[in-house]
């Protein structure tokens, strides 16, 4: 599943490693005895009977919100039991019995709602062997965007599923645990002028059994866990294509049908280098891919069916950002290697969720570098490391394997540790091992649990027996504990040779009580600087203790000690050491840059360097030509703006307008015939610091002007700077730019338009206009998978943080209604962190402790952590901001 902002329950510890923990995936937890038993977790099923196959028929009727489900499960019962556990939420049971022995019992029923499990209580104990669980059941089409719920779009009704992680028991009673795989033969029954979409084929399409009703059987399915089991009903339309012999199908309502060419060319691309990269072709019979109008998740891997957001799949080629069009590719690409990582080879439980989001970040990339290399997705990769090293600052972080005992616990593991810490720790490791090596591994893991369930230690385990290298202890120092390494390094020339010192600790920000910690960290360095002969022939060392000396066998003038960035650790230079990094800056190659960069302002933030440290890597890569380097710098740049005294505020935006200003004319504000991608994103970097950040009056100016013009023709704005131009217009804007917007939102047809239009809204600085997004977002206009991320957004501004915020404290009760029950609440809370003050901090802690809900407890401690680690920043780094200032003049 891809998180749905662009942007674990056997957890074991060494002190714990007992036999419970070491279990073969799928096997039953040691507590758990035949029937249950009180040492049984109660949100986790007893193993004692395990799924083969599910027979199960729906009939949605989507006037009335509601459906029918009758189901037939074979099972297999390991000892003789009269109790059967199984999962089940918000359904009504109509008719249960249990048939073994070649007899039939009607089974009593015991529902724990608090725990989502139904228990079948059987008059007679039925023996070790086969048995058929036959299930006559009712739900509701929820409208919180989980399990089988209601879609609503073009004047009529849909019939969706989002069953991941803990929403198949909303479907249908089942195993609802990923390690309880079975085969699926789905029948749906649906009204005359609908079709259905689900996992496999269609078997056949017959009319009836009622007037105006049609019954569609789709094929069996392969082994699979609940949570990928797909269905959506409506008149859905599709464009059709193949790959390698696969079928391939871009679904999406008949409106928007003509938006789907470009996803089913990356699609057909995909396929086949995956089908080369993988020493197993794709396992199943077809591929659909199909956008749906309301979707929680940004993308979701149903097995040979993935489900999107409308705004992640369809786009018009002609009129699309260079970031719609990298957000299609990328998120296909994220999708498609589920299929196999996480399909194929499932997870055993929730805690190793990094083994499906992880790999599949990891996996993204791989064709659209060399597809696209326009795009420079390996700047993308170092940049998405960022994100999780964000996080991994805080004291309330994670380990990547952490427990995920409840359904509200799982949902909150889908964070950026799962997928970007995840990702990050694979691309290290496979530059360490090498690229063909760990292909090697990869391929011999798949082989080894196709159709299976496995853990992290399992993955490690199978690439250093594959590879010899000791990748298991790397992979366990980064997977298991939480946190991330900050190496200080000193490089000084001695002879013939670069003397390396380097020293590791656990990063973290002032004022934290963080448990330390100490990982085995290939640090690889290389001479910064081409005319050595050494920049591709960077050493890989293994840092496995606190100090520890990294020669490199030749001198130059500084050297780079996280090469290619592909290290998932901050690194600390010493003053000189840092020095001559700058001053041989044209050494650095990109990726290091954005780590010189990024590094830079997270020292600030631990309060080992000054905030002259960062601004000056700033003025050194100002004119740096890739689109990333400037992005990252500007990050840092803006987050000092955040910090910059009322005082100060107009001589350091002036510097920032001062200092950008050369490579934005140089660049220019439109987009000339023939530029490349990575240039039309590099000029959208540059205003948002000149017009943005800077606040230069004339570059404001022309944004708005820019904005008017859009307003009246899309066409005469370059799409890739549109989203940047109207956040800077909307900072001031009035009504009269407001009301162009909202019209012309409320006119779009396209996705990406209309979330492009939707968020300006929630831009506008202005109270009153404020208000008027505010309650916009309460309204039917906007849709619930849409709300958290509108408020957000409105959150992000000062300004708009003045007036929203109290909104949404006034207006609580009304706000929750309008969030969707996956990541809405997290994200809304998230989006707090914005504040910078110990006020602040205390209002949003004692709004949110009195108004507590499942699944963002931590979301809640991570955004304190970052509200009040700002407000210290303020006051540790704001003299020093005026005395670095005056010495610029």
């Amino acid at each position: 599943m891809t998180a749905r902002h662009f942007f674990i329950a056997c957890a074991c510890s060494a002190a714990m490693f007992t036999a419970a923990c070491s279990r073969e995936p799928g096997s039953p937890p040691a507590s758990a005895a035949a029937g249950g038993s009180a040492a049984q977790p109660s949100w986790r099923l007893p193993h004692n009977v395990q799924p083969d196959h599910y027979t199960l028929k729906v009939a949605p009727d989507l006037a009335n919100a509601t459906f029918a489900g009758e189901e037939t499960i074979d099972v297999r019962v390991a000892q003789a039991t009269d109790r059967i556990v199984l999962n089940a939420a918000e359904i009504t049971f109509q008719e249960v019995s249990v048939e073994a022995g070649g007899s039939t019992q009607p089974a009593k029923l015991e529902v724990d709602e608090k725990s989502e499990l139904a228990t079948f209580v059987l008059p007679k104990s039925i023996a070790a062997g086969t048995a058929k669980l036959r299930i006559k059941y009712a739900g509701k089409l929820n409208d919180q965007l989980r399990g089988l719920y209601l879609s609503k779009a073009n004047n009529r009704r849909y019939a969706v599923t989002q069953l991941e992680a803990t929403d198949a028991r909303r479907m249908f009673p089942s195993f609802d645990e990923p390690a309880m795989k079975a085969t699926f033969d789905l029948t749906a029954v649906i009204d005359a002028g609908d079709n259905a979409i689900s996992n496999g084929a269609i078997a056949s399409d017959t009319p009836g059994p009622a007037q105006g009703k049609h019954t569609v059987v789709f094929s069996r399915t392969p082994k699979m866990s609940t949570y990928l089991v797909a269905l959506v009903v409506g008149d859905f339309k599709c464009t059709e294509a193949a790959a390698d012999g696969i079928p391939i199908r871009v679904c999406a309502t008949p409106d928007k049908v003509a938006l789907t060419s470009e996803a089913l060319k990356d699609a057909q691309r995909l396929l086949t280098f995956y089908n080369k990269y993988f020493s197993i072709k794709y396992p199943f019979a077809k591929l659909d891919i199909v956008a749906v109008p309301d979707f929680s998740a940004g993308a979701m891997e149903n097995t040979a069916a993935i489900f999107y957001r409308e705004t992640f799949l369809l786009v018009d080629p002609k009129a699309m950002s260079v970031a719609a069009a990298k957000n299609v590719y990328i998120v296909l690409a994220h999708e498609m290697a589920h299929q196999w990582f996480g399909d194929l080879v499932t997870m055993a439980w929730w805690d190793d969720l990094w083994l499906n989001e992880g790999f599949a970040t990891w996996m993204e990339t791989k064709l659209v570098k060399t597809d696209r290399p326009e795009w420079r997705m390996e700047l993308t990769e170092v940049q998405a490391n960022l994100s999780a090293m964000n996080i991994d600052a805080l004291a309330s972080t994670r380990a990547v394997h952490a427990r995920a005992d409840t359904p509200a616990a799982i949902n909150e593991a889908f964070d950026v540790l799962a997928y970007q810490k995840g990702g990050a720790v694979l691309r290290m490791v496979e530059s360490f091992v090498g690229e063909e090596a760990f292909r090697r591994g990869i391929n011999a893991y798949l082989e080894k649990f196709k159709y299976a369930n496995a853990s992290g230690a399992d993955f490690w385990n199978t690439i250093a027996q594959s590879t010899g290298k000791p990748v298991d202890k790397v992979m366990a120092s980064f997977v298991d504990q939480p946190g991330v390494p900050v190496v200080a390094v000193t490089a000084n020339c001695e002879g013939t040779q670069m003397k390396i010192d380097a020293s590791q600790s656990r990063y973290h920000l002032p004022g934290q009580s963080v448990a330390q910690a100490a990982w085995t960290i290939p640090v690889c360095v290389h001479p910064a600087s081409a005319s050595a002969g050494e920049a591709s022939r960077a050493k890989c060392p293994l840092l496995d203790t606190p100090k520890q000396a990294l020669d490199y066998p030749a001198c130059a003038p500084a050297m780079v000690a996280n090469a290619g960035g592909a290290g998932y650790y901050r690194t600390a230079y010493a003053p000189e050491a840092l020095k001559r990094l700058l001053a041989n800056v044209e050494g650095v190659a990109a990726p290091e840059r954005i780590m010189l960069a990024s590094d830079a302002w997270a020292l600030v933030r631990s309060g080992t360097y000054d905030v002259g440290v960062p601004l000056d890597v700033a003025q050194a890569l100002a004119n740096d030509p890739n689109s990333s380097v400037i992005q990252v710098v500007g990050d840092a740049v803006a987050a000092i703006d955040e910090i910059a005294s009322d005082a100060d505020k107009s001589a350091y935006r002036a510097w920032v307008a001062r200092t950008f200003k050369p490579a934005l004319d140089r660049v220019g504000w439109a987009a000339s015939a023939g530029e490349s991608d990575d240039r039309r994103e590099l000029r959208s970097a540059l205003i948002r610091l000149v017009a943005g950040v800077g606040h230069d009056p004339a570059a404001r100016a022309r944004a708005r002007a820019l904005v008017m013009g859009y307003a009246q023709n899309t066409a005469t704005v370059d799409a890739t700077i549109v989203d940047r131009l109207i956040a800077i217009a909307a900072e001031d804007g009035d009504a009269a730019l407001y009301d162009k917007i909202q019209a012309k939102w409320q006119a779009a047809r396209a996705p990406e338009e209309r979330d492009r239009l939707l968020l300006a809204l929630a831009r506008f600085g202005d109270p009153a206009l404020a208000r008027r997004s505010f309650d916009l977002a309460l309204s039917d206009k906007v849709r619930v998978q849409d709300t958290s991320l509108f408020l957000g957004t409105a959150l992000a501004s000062r300004a708009g943080r003045q007036t929203v915020w109290p909104l949404i404290r006034d207006r609580w009760d009304d706000v929750k209604k309008h969030l969707d029950m996956f990541g809405g609440p997290a994200g809304l809370v998230a989006s707090t962190s914005a504040f910078c003050d110990d006020a602040a901090a205390a209002e949003v802690e004692q709004f949110f402790k009195a108004r507590a809900f499942e699944g963002a407890e931590r979301t809640m401690q991570q955004a304190l952590e970052r509200i009040r680690s700002c407000a210290s920043l303020k006051k540790a780094q704001q003299e020093k901001l005026s005395s670095w200032l005056a010495s610029t003049h």
